[in-house]
């Protein structure tokens, strides 16, 4: 045999092994394939976030994140039983929220935000946790037609609590069209709505959160023709990637609590072109099935992470990922379970159960407590902080492209901890496997019996080489 052929044998032997090895073994032939998607991005951001609630009740005593996490829920028509738990603790600290420690005072952002939380939840807004919500808000309606606070600290009312009444009251029968006319007056010349109201209208200026909320609920409230222009100013606004920003901040990149508000409305007023650029973006910022299993379906606020950030962003952002503008959530037929967190067609990864407090959630165990912060004060009506959601926050303005930080509780739409900041929480959730079967290792077992397959194939090539060198 000449000395080209037998260099040949080994060079023969080694492209069966790379064969053997492409063809037998998943995994080796499928490195460079993308992470499959999650079914179901809504409904696997629900379970997430219904999985970080402490005694599967509360985000950690803030009221607002927690009807933040219902309203989530009820969007998706999943985790009903979490969600009435959740709306029983709400009733059950009805007075702290409304009240903000000083009882007969009322914080009106609060009381709509629990007012739209009863109705969506079916309960009775008149009678929630012993509070009259719709009297409440009723009492603080202006000849104007605004409803403002009546606080120690002085009324910190803005455009939120105006379209979170609205919104409230126009699914109880009650609202009156002179605050209905208050909010549409409020809409700056250039389209857009202000978060602050401003007695020059000179002075006016549009914001990218308060247009988005503004503009669902004039469509809640009948009023599309009002709701045109806010919808075309956020057209202009939207990001060449598809998010929006909160221009409170100028040049800040765009954020998930912004761009699900605004995707909500642009949903709801027909624009599907830019809701669907929004929609992408608020997708690309979920933790996907190739994070952390425990992190699969958080919503990360500029980034696809699980962070301090990420409850409060998944919670807002879970409503646009359905397709649910606010006023059209309604959470009377939701399912009991939660929906599991679904990488591959036909298999699962954990329960349907409600989450636990450190037990068994249907399969999946949670370990701790997770996001929420204490809850702040009312809000100051400046400029909004830490990412905004259904409650800006006046915290510090986050540096471009770093999570922002946790504001002091001085939000204006519900007065939580610090809009979409950081809002503290426990340790990572760990998850070991669906219920009724192995503890997954993170190999799957097709891959093992692949690697072996290949192997053995590569050593009878060897030895085959070998063999013929030797005879040779």
């Amino acid at each position: 045999m000449s000395p080209t052929a037998r260099r040949g044998r080994p060079a023969a032997a080694l492209a069966a092994l790379a064969l053997a090895a492409a063809v037998l073994s998943p995994t080796a032939a499928a490195a460079d394939a993308p992470p499959p998607a999650l079914t179901s991005p809504a409904n696997s951001a629900a379970t997430w976030a219904a999985a970080q609630l402490k005694d599967g009740s509360n985000a950690s005593g803030d009221q607002g994140l927690t009807a933040d996490i219902v309203l989530a829920l009820a969007s998706t028509g999943t985790g009903g039983r979490v969600a009435a738990k959740a709306t029983d603790w709400l009733a059950a600290h009805t007075g702290d929220y409304v009240d903000r420690g000083t009882p007969g005072k009322v914080f009106a952002g609060g009381a709509a935000k629990l007012a739209l939380v009863a109705a969506v939840e079916h309960r009775d807004p008149t009678d929630f946790g012993g509070h009259d919500l719709v009297a409440t808000l009723l009492g603080r309606l202006q000849d104007s037609g605004r409803f403002t606070d009546d606080l120690p600290t002085g009324d910190m009312s803005n455009q939120f609590t105006q379209s979170l009444a609205v919104l409230a009251l126009q699914r109880t029968g009650k609202l009156p069209s002179a605050a209905v006319d208050f909010l549409a007056r409020s809409r700056c010349a250039d389209g857009g709505y202000p978060l602050t109201f401003r007695a020059d209208p000179a002075k006016c200026s549009s914001h990218t959160d308060s247009t988005g909320l503004a503009v669902q609920a004039l469509l809640g409230a009948g009023r599309p023709a009002d709701a045109a222009p806010g919808l075309d100013w956020l057209e202009k606004h939207q990001n060449a990637d598809g998010g929006f920003s909160d221009n409170g901040f100028g040049t800040a990149p765009g954020n998930t609590n912004t761009t699900a508000l605004d995707v909500q409305a642009l949903t709801a007023g027909g624009r599907t072109a830019t809701a669907a650029k929004g929609l992408a973006w608020l997708i690309s910022r979920q933790v996907r099935c190739d994070g952390a299993e425990a992190d699969r379906g958080a919503v990360g606020y500029q980034e696809p992470k699980a962070d301090g950030s990420a409850l409060r962003a998944t919670a807002q952002a879970v409503p646009a990922l359905a397709g649910k503008s606010l006023d059209r959530i309604d959470g009377r037929n939701a399912a009991d379970g939660l929906e599991p967190v679904d990488c591959s067609p036909g298999t699962t990864t954990g329960g349907t159960g409600d989450p636990g407090t450190g037990g068994t959630d249907g399969g999946a165990t949670h370990g701790g407590t997770h996001s929420g912060g204490a809850t702040g004060g009312p809000a100051t009506g400046g400029s909004t902080g830490g990412g905004t959601g259904t409650e800006p926050s006046t915290g510090p303005t986050p540096t471009t492209g770093s999570t922002p930080p946790a504001g002091p509780g001085t939000d204006s739409g519900g007065a939580d901890s610090g809009g979409s900041g950081p809002s503290g929480g426990g340790p990572a959730q760990t998850t070991t496997g669906g219920s009724g079967g192995l503890a997954a290792t993170g190999t799957p077992a097709l891959s093992l019996a692949g690697a072996a397959a290949a192997l053995t194939v590569a050593g009878a090539v060897t030895v085959l080489a070998v063999r013929r060198r030797r005879t040779a």
